[in-house]
């Protein structure tokens, strides 16, 4: 059995408070660096990141993606030093969804991983999640669904797309 070592909670330049220099490449350059063989895309729900993934990546076989052209790496990123990259990173589609939504009369905020297989179940959910909310607002859109519809959401698009719980914002707001 092939063992990995995988980061998944990654965002994009889309994203709030993140860095604008973030670009495919760089987060492969970065998880290869730090020892990661698999790295979220990260923002999937994000049009304009999407259409990067999808120019920048191309699908290993496997379910992963890995940079399309991976040459030149190590000139663009020269702060890591002497690194060869070899582009052995790969990519899993991922996105975070914000979650904020009202029960039992009190506000509740969760954050939830999805999980896409391809580049084609990303594209079907981001349309159903369009029409619940601003996906380019933000690579980490804030809708109003609760986990489980949102998780019907995600295995009606396909059935090899998932979702895993990230984290609770605070006891206040969540639990």
């Amino acid at each position: 059995m092939d063992q990995y070592l995988a980061d998944f909670h990654i965002h994009s330049r889309y994203s709030r408070a993140t860095s604008k220099a973030l670009t495919p490449r760089h987060l492969a350059a970065w998880a290869e660096y730090k020892g990661l063989t698999v790295v979220g895309t990260g923002d999937f729900t994000h049009p304009g990141w999407l259409e990067e993934i999808a120019t920048q990546t191309v699908p290993d076989g496997t379910g992963l993606f890995r940079l399309r052209d991976p040459a030149g790496l190590s000139p663009e990123i020269p702060w890591l030093g002497d690194h060869a990259f070899t582009g052995r990173a790969r990519f899993l589609l991922t996105a975070e969804i914000s979650s904020i939504y009202k029960r039992g009369g009190k506000v509740r905020k969760v954050h939830n991983i999805l999980f896409a297989p391809s580049l084609e179940a990303a594209r079907k959910l981001n349309a159903k999640l369009a029409r619940v909310g601003n996906l380019e607002s933000d690579g980490r859109p804030i809708l109003g669904l609760d986990s489980r519809t949102l998780l019907e959401m995600v295995l009606e698009t396909d059935p090899l797309a998932y979702l895993v719980p990230a984290h609770v914002w605070t006891p206040w707001f969540s639990l």
